[in-house]
């Protein structure tokens, strides 16, 4: 009888390899396979990076990700490649390091969609640290304390939903603001007392941090994080 397929999804955290879990670790090395998810089919993704930094000598078969709003497309793309390697799959422990957390805007909800409409498979998560623990870490500041609401808010999101969730909130994260046009009308900076993008949080050598009106220029890293609070 064939074993069941496991896919562990693992958060790696920010791309810094100090800040990976044990228990990411230690399926990383048990694994059968381990497969990475990349934004650009000939250049290894972060969190793939992270993995290689502490197992050199392992394989790890990238699967591309195109970073496109079509998600029939995308799901097409992602199945085609399962198909391909689906014999090296079936009835395997499969790791899929995202970057932050293991369940939050992460990558390996698509390949678990796609793979599961493939063949019998079972998931484990494993949780990672997320972006804005790390930069709000980076920042030295507190990022929602006693009855705060927080927030976290996809910069992909309508401008009308955004502005909906940031009224309503004490501290808002938005992640991807380089999908945000014109951040400054989209928000009062006059409204918060903190104001603080991250630029690459928690990898010492791009770590950026920038507070008050200049964190809310244009974005062009997608790397970045923008933390507000009232």
């Amino acid at each position: 009888m064939t074993n069941p397929t496991l896919l562990i999804i693992a958060g790696v955290g920010p791309g810094n390899p100090e800040l990976v879990t044990l228990e990411a670790l230690h399926e990383a090395e048990i694994s059968d396979v381990i497969i990475a998810p990349r934004s650009k089919i000939d250049e290894a993704g972060i969190a793939e990076r992270v993995i290689l930094q502490h197992f050199p000598e392992r394989i790890i078969t990238p699967v591309y990700f195109p970073m496109i709003r079509d998600s029939e497309k995308r799901d097409e793309i992602i199945r085609s490649q399962i198909e391909d390697m689906k014999e090296n799959l079936e009835g395997r422990r499969i790791f899929f390091p995202v970057i932050g957390d293991s369940v939050l805007y992460s990558t390996g909800a698509y390949f678990f969609d796609a793979l599961r409409g493939i063949m019998m498979v079972d998931v484990k998560f494993i949780p990672g640290i997320s972006a804005h623990s790390v930069a709000s870490s980076c920042a030295k500041k507190f990022l929602a304390m006693s009855d705060e609401i927080l927030t976290i808010i996809p910069g992909t999101a309508s401008p009308e939903k955004i502005a909906m969730a940031i009224e309503h909130s004490d501290a808002v994260v938005i992640y991807k603001p380089t999908a945000i046009h014109d951040i400054r009308s989209l928000i009062d900076g006059s409204k918060f007392s903190r104001i603080i993008r991250v630029d690459h949080a928690g990898i010492s050598e791009r770590e950026r941090i920038l507070e008050g009106e200049e964190a809310l220029n244009d974005v062009d890293e997608y790397m970045s994080v923008i933390i507000l609070h009232r």
